[in-house]
This record gives C-alpha cells, structure tokens and sequence, in this order.
C-alpha cells in the first residue's frame, strides 16, 4: 500500500486542530461554546468507549457509571470541602478505575447481551443511590456551587479557556488511544474481536486487555464527568442518566465503532450538535425519534460509520494498493534462523510427556487413559478415524479443555492447568483444523500477533509512545516478514486474509505459528482442504520447520502425508491408544492396516518398504 498523499491520522489531527481553535471564535458566546465544552466531554468517554466496545468488541455500554462517579466525587469534595479541582479529579480518576479493576475480571467474563445487561445495571444502581442517598448526594436535587475548574491554582474564569482545556484533552485521549490502536495491544484487542480461541493460542492474554481496556476507558469516563460538573456548577442524578448513556452509545455508532477519530472526536460533536439544532428547532420531543433513525440509517448505509465511510473516501483517492500475486512465491528457507531447543528439553528428556490423560463429555468418554512422548527434533503424527479423539486430545494439550485425570508435561513443567495463553508464552504454537484466522487485520498484521509472546511493552510505554516502543514494533514487523518470506507469501502482506486462496490461508496460519518462535508446533489437520500440489508443499514446508529445531505434533488424515513425514506415529480409537511406534512399525503393524489404513495405505507401505 503506498499513500500519495499525507497519512489520514496526520489529516485527521490538523482538521481537529483547526476546528477546536475556530469554533469558539466563529461561535463567541456562551452557548454554542456551552455546546462544544458538552461534546468535548462526551468525547474523552467515547474515545474509551471505542477501545473497548469498538477493537476489543466487548459490549460494555455501561461507562456513563464512572462519569457519574467523577462527576458527584468532585461535586461533593469541592462544593462541601473546599477540595482544589485538579486534585479531586486526579482522586475521582483513580477511585473510578480502581473500581473498574475490582468488577472488571468477573463482569468481563460475561459476554454479548449479559454483558451489556450487567454493565447497564452498574449505571442504573448508582443512578438510584444518587437518587436516594439524599444525606451524601443532595438526592433528587444533587450538588450545587460547584466552583469553577482550576489548574494548579488558577481558576479558568472563562468558557472560552475551559473549552480549549477541554478539547486539550480529548485530543490527549485520542493520542493514548491512537498509541495503543497501533501497538502489539492494539492488535491483541482486534486478535480477541475475531478468536479469542486464536489470540490465546499466540500468547495473547485476553482477560489481562480486556480489563486493562475497561479500566482506561472507566478513567477517561470519571475525567469526562469531572470535567463536565465543574462546567454545570451542579450536578444531579439526571445528568449522567440513561439519556446521556444512550447519546454517547449513539454518538460513538455514528462516528465510527472502530474509529479513535469518528466515535471518539466526531461521534459525540455530531449527537450533541444535533440535539441542540432540535431543541433551538423546539422538536425535542422528536430527539428520540430522529436519534434511533439517524442510528438505523448510519448502520446500514454505513456499517463502519461517517468516520469508515470518510476513510474508504480517502483511500480511494489518496492510497494506491500494491497488486495482490496471483500465487504464492519462492518460499525463502533461509529467511528464519534456527532457534534454540529449551535446555529443559534437551539431553535425551521428551519434549513433550502426555501421561494417562483422560477426557469425558457426559458419557462420551473422548479420551481415556493415553500416554506417549514426543521426543525433541521430532515430527510425531496423531492419527485415527474421525472421533477417535485427536483433536480432543490435542486441545488438553493446549490448554483449550481442562483434563479429568492425567498429567500433560512439557519440557518437563506440568502444563495440564495452565491456561491456553501461558502455554503459548512457553513456546507452544499451534494450527487449526478449522482455519482462525484474523480477518479485520492485513496478513502482515495477522503474523505480527504471532511475535505478541516476544514483546514486553506493557500499556504505560506504549499509551505515551515511549522510543523503545517503536523500535520493538519495527522488530516484530521485521520478523513477520521473514515469516512470511520462509512459507512463500512475501507479496501478501497488505492483503486481507479473507481475500486469499484457502491454500494460502493456511500458510499465514502457519507463519503466525512460527512468528510465535515455538520450540514445539501443533498442527490439526494442515492438510485438510489441499489439492495435491498443495499438500505436497506443505510436506516440504514442515520438513523445513523441523530444520529450524521445532518439535512437530502433527494431527493427520493424509497417510501419505504422514507416512513421509514422521518419525513416530501415535494411532488412537474410541478415545485410547492402539499403537505406537515409528513410522516403518505402525506402517506394518495388521492391526493399523486392516482399523485404519486399509488397502490403499499397504500398497503405499509396499511402495515405501
């Protein structure tokens, strides 16, 4: 992709620049600049909104909660006991996502519907104890005499200073917020949006962000409500209401779900503007009317929002794409190292140790009572008919199922309840029978997340785009290439995933797997869906993993795949072990023959004797 012209965040910035500076002088009194300092508190919540509801796709609408919370904390402390502004804000901001922390891990585990439900009922609880709380809280007539804001002890007598300091921060927000759409965090949160059995097969800690994300957004909130009183000089239950959550919710539709700039900045310029345009119009009555229809309209004539529709404007004009190759290259074998095996693995000990592992679902007993080892260097094959257990056990072996009994050991550390994510984080990558691919990311994008285990930047560097941010991040991106370079994709980085042959979806599936630097990658069924051409170089293709000093587990149906490959095969039926051996006994062995490989697969065993 090369841009003709100027990049759209660097556009984006210079239009929000010149709008907030003009704005209060084309409009100079009080209430269209009232109007403004309204959006621009609405937006430092959206901008939080986005993060989480928008990348991370967790349908938490319940935020205007912690805009209340800053906004009675700073109510109550100033207005009652003459606390400094800044420093109740500051408070307010901490309580709020201190809370956030508290009710994040077990409300986050809810999803869709019951997660807006719970985070909703947050906001309507604490609605009521405004309401009631009357000795605290004023009750139905809330706080009043809320001073003025003030910074380090300069209180900002005029609209015209506040609305700068204002829309100051909700371009501070976008800033973070764009640091952090743009990291290894930004691409993890998009990573759980499209799998979340993906993102934690790469290392990627899925309850770590999504609390991380409510916990900023909570902040952003309370600084929103905080700000917002000091400018109302009051605050009552019904200001940070249902009304005001269903607005924000709007707001952030119209702009953009998955825009920082159009939920975050625009979303909430347009709500407000527009409700206020209804008011003058005296239609208030109709608000809700109109709201819900514009909502209707944006969702199905623009599905990204004004912001998504502004951006594939823009692309068309401005970016000319580079051709996507018809087929996949020369892979470059050499583009990927060698990487060392894990001492612990090392000097004869498995890599690997599956020990009386046992599984049951009700009364189908998946697998019972299995037990091999997988030695270090080696490619070993699981094979059996469908439902003899293979992919069951190869999920206990990733974490993805909890086992009923047994041990599962790997470079001789129980692993068997470790979580999918901590098991990644060993050095344990793994492929998908049904592929799970990232489709709202570009292939490069998409490989990327496989290098996430290799990075250490945490959310502090990367929210103020700290340099050894970006020095790591041009390393990941470096090693995604050569990741992709090695399976023979390197013209396919800005393609969409979706978009390629399902050949070549496998191939990025396999070059986020070695992103990852496994010293052990599980591959369910690779083949499955190939021609023979295909098949033939995905054989040479993990011939070469191999070379590169990985530990390969392989889940198989192709016995002419697997004959030529392994050097030790595992064969399994209604849940339990029937043989095992290398590749030239189990190729002999009657039983196998007759159960499984029947007589297509002895001609092949005669062929390779």
């Amino acid at each position: 992709m090369r841009r003709l012209g100027p990049s759209k965040s660097l556009v984006m910035a210079a239009l929000f620049v010149i709008v907030a500076i003009a704005f209060p002088l084309v409009y100079p009194d009080s209430y269209h600049r009232g109007v403004g300092i309204t959006a621009g508190a609405m937006a430092i919540t959206a901008v939080g909104v986005v993060l989480l509801l928008g990348f991370a796709q967790q349908l938490a609408i319940g935020q205007p909660a912690f805009s209340m919370i800053g906004g009675y904390a700073n109510a109550i402390l100033c207005a009652r006991y003459g606390w400094d502004p800044l420093a109740a804000l500051v408070l307010a901001a901490v309580v709020s996502m201190v809370l956030a922390y508290a009710i994040g891990a077990p409300i986050l585990k809810l999803r869709g519907f019951f997660l807006a439900m719970a985070t909703l009922a947050l906001q309507l609880m604490l609605i009521v104890v405004a309401t009631e709380a009357t000795a605290i809280t004023g009750g139905p007539l809330g706080v009043v005499g809320v001073p003025k804001f003030g910074l380090f002890g300069i209180t900002l007598q005029s609209d015209l200073a506040f609305f700068y300091l204002i829309w100051a921060l909700v371009l501070a927000s976008v800033w973070i917020s764009l640091n952090i759409e743009h990291s290894r965090i930004g691409r993890a949160l998009r990573a759980i949006a499209a799998s979340e059995i993906a993102a934690g097969s790469v290392g990627v800690d899925i309850a770590r962000y999504k609390i991380q994300m409510f916990v900023i957004g909570s902040g952003m909130a309370s600084v929103s409500g905080s700000l917002l009183v000091h400018y109302l000089r009051a605050t009552d239950p019904t200001v940070f209401g249902f009304d005001y959550g269903l607005n924000l919710l709007t707001g952030v539709i119209v702009g953009g779900l998955t825009s920082i700039w159009g939920g975050g900045a625009l979303g909430p310029a347009i709500i407000v503007g527009l409700r206020e345009l209804l008011r003058d119009l005296s239609l208030p009555l109709w608000e809700g009317v109109i709201m819900g229809a514009l909502t209707v309209i944006v969702l199905i004539a623009f599905p990204r929002g004004i912001a998504g529709a502004a951006s594939d404007l823009y692309d068309r004009l401005f970016t000319r794409r580079a051709a996507v190759p018809a087929s996949a290259g020369t892979p470059d074998r050499a583009a990927l190292p060698r990487w060392t095996e894990p001492a612990a693995a090392s000097g004869g000990a498995p890599m690997l140790s599956v020990e009386a592992v046992s599984k049951s679902f009700g009364s189908l007993r998946a697998v019972h009572d299995v037990s091999f080892a997988v030695q270090p260097g080696s490619i070993t094959a699981l094979i059996g008919p469908n439902g003899a257990g293979k992919t069951t056990l190869f999920n206990l072996v990733c974490g993805s199922l909890p086992l009923d009994s047994g041990a599962i050991r790997f470079g001789g550390q129980d692993i068997a309840n470790l979580l999918p994510t901590q098991i990644a984080e060993l050095g344990v990558g793994r492929t998908f029978q049904n592929l799970q691919l990232f489709d709202n990311m570009s292939v490069l994008e998409n490989v990327m997340c496989g290098g996430h285990r290799l990075a250490s930047s945490g959310i502090l560097p990367i929210s103020v785009a700290w340099p050894s941010v970006a020095r790591e991040e041009a390393a990941t991106r470096a090693a995604a290439r050569q990741a992709l370079a090695f399976v023979g994709l390197s013209g396919f980085e800005e393609a969409n995933p979706g978009a390629l042959p399902f050949g070549h979806q496998r191939l990025v599936e396999i070059a986020r797997a070695l992103a990852l630097k496994p010293t052990l990658l599980l591959m369910d069924e690779p083949a499955s869906g190939l021609n023979d051409t295909e098949t033939t170089q995905l054989s040479e293709l993990i011939l070469h993993i191999a070379a590169l000093g990985v530990t390969v587990l392989l889940v198989e149906h192709d016995m002419r795949l697997v004959m030529g490959l392994a050097d030790h095969i595992v064969v399994m039926d209604h849940g339990e072990k029937m043989a095992e051996g290398p590749s030239a006994q189990v190729r002999a062995d009657p039983k196998v023959i007759a159960a499984y490989l029947g007589q297509e697969a002895d001609a092949d065993a005669a062929v390779h004797a």
